[in-house]
């Protein structure tokens, strides 16, 4: 199996397909008020790095990291459904760290859903650590953040 990643265009056909399909599933399990995911258009901001991850060439998820003056905050790492498990997630976020790291950037943050244990068992395992709120976010039952100091 060829697992791979590449710079994508949130706004192709397969871009539109994962970010729909990661916004339908956080639909499912969060109200509106607590999905804190960009729209697609809002992913061609200049200063958001867009990842595809790809199963023997095929999209099978996608990830961002949107670059703020004081931090790198991941953004809708999704992992099709029939893809999970394959160490697809982890690929995103080791190359999207990569990314921050060429860009001198110290620390990355992100926002995730508080019962999505696997998500957290993921960064948790790549050296994430809760934290408190940050940005804009505000504290609520349905958010957890972490943040890595990146060397």
């Amino acid at each position: 199996m060829n697992l791979t990643t590449r710079v994508g265009n949130p706004l192709s056909k397969e871009g539109i397909e994962l970010l729909t399909e990661s916004y339908v599933l956080m639909s499912s399990l969060y109200p509106e008020e607590d999905n804190h995911a960009l729209s697609i258009g809002e992913f061609k901001a200049d200063n958001i790095h867009f990842i595809i991850a790809e199963k023997n060439q095929i999209p099978c998820g996608c990830g961002a990291v949107a670059f703020q003056p004081l931090y790198g905050e991941l953004k809708s790492i999704f992992v099709k459904k029939n893809s999970r498990g394959l160490g697809i997630g982890k690929l995103i976020i080791t190359d999207l760290e990569k990314e921050a790291k060429g860009r001198q950037i110290k620390k990355l943050n992100l926002e995730t859903g508080a019962d999505l244990s696997q998500a957290i068992q993921l960064y948790t395992l790549l050296g994430f650590k809760e934290c408190g709120p940050f940005g804009k976010y505000k504290a609520g039952p349905h958010s957890l953040f972490m943040t890595k100091a990146l060397s």
